[in-house]
């Protein structure tokens, strides 16, 4: 049998796989089940991959008789995506699962294609070369669409809710945020390509042979592996998980109460300077505080009408400055300046002192030395 690239290609990502679906199943982590739900998804992509390679290969005209089935997949991926985002970043006593109205879709293809099997191979056969079946085929790509735009939206909306409670919760930024971005971002785009092509075939006639049906099957399995792989690299990205809390009353505190914490909170960033351990969180200052994480949210977002980590930002751009002003930058890079200070990373340093000063720090600096 001869292979040319798209063979070679597709057997490689079968037997990468098969690796990842278990190699990810045995981290050594807090969040074994989403990836759990991550090893199923790597699963059903290298079924696919298989099934797609097979059709290719295989004479047998049966195997286009099982290709149906195997769109059943289409309507899945959708549902566990959703299930392995909120699994990530949610944190529940039991693993979140999926209700039975998620499969509905995955049932009604299951119908369809069993109706299929009530003809003989040859009845099949005359049927799909004679174009009566692409009734089916064009409502599999439409509900297949529409599902997948669906649980995009779903998924998009958990990772909004998470980094707005990140943002409360905790005063850096996290892997896991970028990474459920990028996730997104390329999840949108095949899906944006695939309608594309759909619209394009069944309404102008048109076949765009740079984002066919068939390029698209290949694309959404390469793109959970490339997921599959950035979890082998970096798998602290699924330590942490945020618990997502509902916003507490407008009068949760009483004057004094409000009077009281306030003191001890100037207290612990004025005198002690928490707000330079990079990895200071909510819950750990509110321990300091001996107060609720509750009570503590509520006094950032309604007295000082701030989130947490704007807060502790603040103190730590005007703890920069002061160094600057000290001319200690004439000494220390403004890297070492801005870890010291509690900045984590430089990308979030520069992003956070413009947003408040205006100007990077290099304008800034470079402007302070002609001034």
């Amino acid at each position: 049998m001869n292979l040319d690239i798209i063979d070679i290609i597709l057997l490689l990502g079968i037997s990468q796989g098969i690796f990842l679906s278990i190699s990810i199943k045995l981290i050594n982590n807090k969040n074994k089940d989403a990836n759990n739900c991550l090893s199923l998804l790597l699963l059903i992509a290298t079924i696919m991959l298989f099934c797609r390679f097979a059709a290719f290969r295989i004479s047998q005209e049966w195997v286009w008789r099982f290709g149906i089935l195997i769109d059943t997949s289409i309507f899945v991926f959708g549902p566990l995506i959703y299930m392995y985002s909120k699994r990530l970043v949610i944190n529940t006593k039991e693993p979140y699962k999926l209700d039975w109205y998620h499969f509905i879709m995955p049932s009604a293809h299951l119908v369809y294609y069993f109706w299929t099997l009530s003809f003989s191979l040859k009845d099949f056969n005359t049927m799909y070369f004679s174009g009566k079946l692409n009734w089916g085929f064009f409502l599999v790509q439409a509900f297949g669409i529409i599902s997948l735009t669906f649980y995009w939206f779903k998924t998009f909306f958990i990772v909004k809710q998470y980094k707005n409670q990140e943002a409360k919760e905790l005063s850096f930024i996290q892997t896991v945020y970028n990474y459920l971005r990028v996730l997104l971002i390329t999840y949108g785009i095949c899906i944006a390509a695939w309608f594309v092509s759909f619209i394009s075939a069944n309404f102008f006639g048109r076949i765009l042979n740079f984002i066919s049906y068939d390029i698209l099957w290949i694309s959404i399995p390469i793109f959970i592996y490339a997921i599959g792989y950035y979890s082998l690299k970096q798998p602290e990205i699924f330590r942490i998980t945020p618990a997502i809390e509902k916003e507490s009353d407008s009068n949760r505190l009483k004057p004094e109460q409000i009077r009281k914490l306030q003191k001890s909170l100037n207290y612990l960033m004025n005198e002690e300077k928490v707000y330079t351990n990079q990895d200071l969180t909510l819950k750990y200052l509110a321990s300091r505080l001996d107060s609720s994480i509750n009570d503590l949210s509520w006094l950032l977002n309604q007295v000082y009408h701030e989130t947490f980590r704007d807060y502790i930002n603040r103190y730590r751009v005007d703890a920069f400055l002061e160094r600057v002003k000290q001319n200690k930058h004439k000494s220390h890079t403004i890297l070492s300046l801005a870890f010291d200070v509690g900045f984590n990373s430089k990308s979030t340093f520069n992003r956070v002192f413009k947003s408040r000063i205006g100007k990077t720090p290099k304008e800034y600096l470079k402007n302070k030395k002609v001034a």
